[in-house]
């Protein structure tokens, strides 16, 4: 039986009745500082349902709205752009902190805000005048017989005959933002804005390309390059089509996009409700957003290029792309911003360096590449000293970057761009610096962006994010205009306002003080998650769990319940965590790193707990509980067919490879085994426990201290590495993925593996057995139904885990390729 959760609080309540009774004594002082503050906003309740022939607007400066759709959704009208300059633009209405836009008919010529105005003319054509008369922007509908102009409840302005048809609509320009129901076709054009103050055109695009698939691209001053989908892999291997002449796409009311290029996505809250807007945002990256209504806050439920760096131009010539976990651009040692308020200039050499060899060193930055720009290239069996000399003696080379993958590849670059630095790249690069710059001294030691302890087991510190996502900030101009209107009205309201403005004040810091999820919500920012985390009290969790009686695991990092949630009527896992004493902002800092990350097998965190003492965290329940329960039963009804145990590594694998490869933070799991894997309904994989370690303190005890400090993980999993006191990186989790695929295959558990009765080492076990030839009866799980095509693939998956499993960490594959074989025909 479920238990519903309340937190009504009766401080609350109390404070509610003496503060009506505040609002019916101050009920005409509040009407009057409200028209005040209202007239003065970006809107006005002016605006009128359509626009007829001989219309001509009021000039922009008087900030009335021009247009309303008939349901109040939308709004259209006059938005400050720079000081007395105006766009003609449609928004959201009543949307987080300013109106939010998305669609502007002027974006890169700017109205004068006197004198200016949009005009219906008699001849049909709807035109925005400047105020020295010359035509800014016009829909060219001269002679259409056009009736009326109307703002339709979609968002789309219209121009419509008397008859009702449609013979202009600017859902056939969009700028930079797609609503529900609006096609986008073959020549349309999201273009981002310039920064996220302005809206100028930016550099980056959507649209669909020469080969009729949906791309984007950044176009730059002097160069273009797409960036997405993968631009290393053809449109077949991108899962689109070049066969799509009709070129169409649509973002439907229920949060799904369908293309004609066969791309699709569905929105993470996918289904009837919230408003929601598709927008290339000025960094580049193309973003679905749901509008929480509560909360009056816009959440990403979809992001097209998860790893924010990947994104072209971001950090203009010479830039590099880091995560602190947040995206932030930096520039090289013996570099520095050519721009220090705007990184898509990017940076440029201290000093001067010039042909000659002897005017240049050579700095290495691990794990860095820039896209593209090669002056030549040597795929094949280059030495590093002769890629080191190829670029020295070439005076358009300015860095080259060498892969030690065995096949020595060498890429010389002329331009530095795209850069990004990330541990999953395979490549270092080496920079040429003048060797007259003092700023850089130790260029024969790694000179690293990202420092050697950031692969460190879920890693999650953050710096002030230097890029991000288009957020609807007031304007300058704007908040200029407001006080232009508010000042001289100050004498009238400050008796009235002073009074209200106190009385309320103090209610809503009563409210605060009482609110866990306001304080929730205040920390969170912009890049908080993209679907907003509850903050449960321990009363609700321990209600909810009946007390905790319902265990339905035990972990390093503490125990799991089964709870139900009403009114949703939901089986929640609630995980209470085992030596916490971390402060509940910092607590909350490290929950917020793991809620960010968003993978169909990652289980998917729901809210948390941090009161007092006791730290919790709310999960989605899976139904079929843990791999180990399936793999190590004797059961029969329990026992899982090939087929099950193939899709369980792939989907293991799949979210391994996004948390070391996709996501922001570049989590490393640390605790890879079959009890942190798993089942839902259909058997699909769920990765468990990413990213806890760094939530448990280490000095709790000697075996505490051994597992989850000096050693994160369960023995019998662990790679070498662990014990030989190596940096650890992401082959660390591929070695335990091995074991676990050693486990599917065998059904049985390495930690507890023993033949006639004896403690053998697992591994060696299986290795021996493989290379020995004849290991399909000794090795592959009796219990389990093998054909001749099961026998095939078991023979391949056996390969890939003595692959992984290799002392050399070097030698083992990382987890984007073994979900490439595991998946290979």
């Amino acid at each position: 039986m479920c238990i519903r959760l309340e937190s009504a609080s009766n401080s609350f309540y109390y404070f509610k009745l003496s503060f009506s009774l505040t609002s019916v004594l101050f009920h005409a002082s509040l009407i009057s500082l409200t028209s005040v503050l209202f007239h003065s906003s970006f809107i006005s309740c002016h605006g009128q349902e359509s626009l007829r022939l001989g219309y001509s607007s009021p000039s922009p400066e008087s900030n009335q709205t021009v247009l309303n759709s008939t349901d109040g959704t939308f709004s259209a009208g006059f938005h400050a752009v720079d000081i007395n300059a105006y766009g003609f633009a449609i928004w959201y209405s009543n949307t987080p902190e300013s109106p939010t836009l998305v669609w502007m008919a002027n974006r890169d010529q700017p109205l004068n805000g006197k004198n200016s105005r949009l005009h219906l003319q008699k001849d049909g054509d709807l035109v925005l005048f400047n105020a020295d008369g010359t035509v800014t922007w016009r829909t060219g509908t001269i002679g259409l017989r056009v009736k009326e102009v109307a703002l339709l409840d979609t968002g789309n302005l219209v121009l419509r005959t008397s008859s009702g048809k449609i013979v202009w609509q600017s859902f056939d320009s969009p700028t930079d933002t797609l609503l529900p129901g609006q096609q986008f076709l073959n020549n349309a054009l999201l273009i981002s804005r310039m920064d996220n103050v302005t809206y100028k055109s930016g550099y980056h695009r959507f649209y669909f390309n020469d080969e009729n698939y949906l791309t984007l691209i950044y176009r730059g001053s002097n160069l273009s390059s797409k960036y997405w989908p993968k631009p290393w892999l053809t449109p077949f291997d991108n899962d689109r089509t070049t066969y799509n002449i009709s070129r169409t796409a649509v973002l439907d009311e229920l949060g799904g996009f369908r293309a004609s290029d066969q791309f699709s996505f569905n929105a993470s809250d996918y289904g009837i409700g919230p408003k929601r807007r598709l927008t290339m945002d000025f960094d580049g990256n193309l973003r679905l957003y749901s509008l929480d209504e509560k909360h009056n806050s816009w959440n990403i439920t979809w992001t097209a290029v998860a790893e924010q760096c990947r994104v072209h131009g971001l950090c203009g010539l010479n830039g590099v792309c880091i995560y602190t976990p947040e995206p932030k651009c930096v520039c090289p040692p013996g570099y520095e911003r050519t721009d220090s308020a705007d990184w898509f200039k990017g940076c440029r050499p201290i000093q001067k360096f010039y042909c000659n060899p002897n005017s240049f060193k050579l700095l290495k930055l691990p794990y860095t590449d820039f896209y593209g720009l090669d002056s030549r290239e040597y795929t094949y069996a280059v030495s590093f000293e002769k890629c080191r000399e190829i670029c020295i003696n070439d005076c358009d080379c300015v860095a080259f970057g060498f892969r030690f993958t065995g096949t020595g590849q060498c890429y010389p670059k002329s331009l530095l761009i795209s850069g990004y630095q990330s541990p999953g790249v395979k490549n270092d690069m080496y920079l040429k610096i003048s060797v007259k710059d003092s700023s850089v001294t130790n260029v024969s030691s790694l000179s690293m962006l990202i420092q050697p302890d950031s692969l460190q087991c879920s890693r999650s510190q953050a710096l002030a994010p230097a890029v991000q996502p288009n957020v609807s900030l007031p304007t300058a101009a704007k908040k200029r205009k407001q006080n232009q209107v508010i000042v001289p009205m100050a004498t009238f309201v400050s008796a009235i306002g002073i009074v209200e403005i106190v009385c309320i004040a103090l209610g809503w810091w009563f409210i605060f003080r009482n609110s866990d999820d306001a304080k929730l919500y205040s920390r969170q920012g912009y890049f908080a998650v993209p679907t907003v985390l509850k903050k449960f009290t321990f009363a609700e969790l321990k209600e909810a769990t009946h007390n905790f009686k319902d265990i339905v695991g035990k972990g390093g990092f503490g125990t799991v319940y089964k709870g139900c949630l009403l009114p949703e009527n939901t089986f929640v896992a609630v995980k209470r965590l085992e030596g916490v004493s971390r402060g509940e902002d910092e607590f909350w800092a490290e929950v917020s790193m793991i809620s960010r990350v968003n993978h169909i097998n990652l289980v998917r965190m729901f809210g948390f707990c941090a009161e007092g003492k006791h730290r919790l965290l709310v999960f989605e329940y899976v139904e079929n509980g843990s791999l180990d329960k399936h793999i190590f039963t004797q059961n029969s009804s329990m026992i899982l067919d090939w087929k099950k145990r193939l899709q369980i590594a792939v989907g293991t694998a799949k979210g391994l490879a996004y948390l070391h490869e996709e996501c922001l933070e570049w989590i490393l799991h640390c605790d890879v085994k079959p009890q942190n894997i798993l089942l839902d309904e259909q058997f699909g994989a769920k990765v468990s426990d990413f990213g806890l370690a760094k939530l448990v303190d280490s000095g709790q005890g000697r075996d505490r201290a051994l597992t989850f400090s000096t050693i994160r993980g369960t023995r019998g999993y662990l790679a070498p590495e662990w014990t030989m006191n190596l940096p650890i990186t992401a082959k660390a989790d591929v070695y335990s993925f091995g074991i676990l695929l050693l486990e599917l295959v065998s059904g049985r558990e390495a930690t507890k593996f023993n033949v006639g009765g004896s403690s053998v080492n697992f591994v060696q076990w299986a290795c021996e057995n493989v290379k020995g030839g004849g290991w399909m009866e000794t090795v592959v799980d009796a219990k389990m139904a093998v054909g001749d095509e099961e026998e095939k693939e078991i023979e391949r998956v056996v390969k890939m885990a003595v692959a992984c499993v290799e002392q050399d960490r070097d030698r083992r594959p990382s987890m984007s390729e073994l979900v490439e074989m595991l998946m290979a025909e």
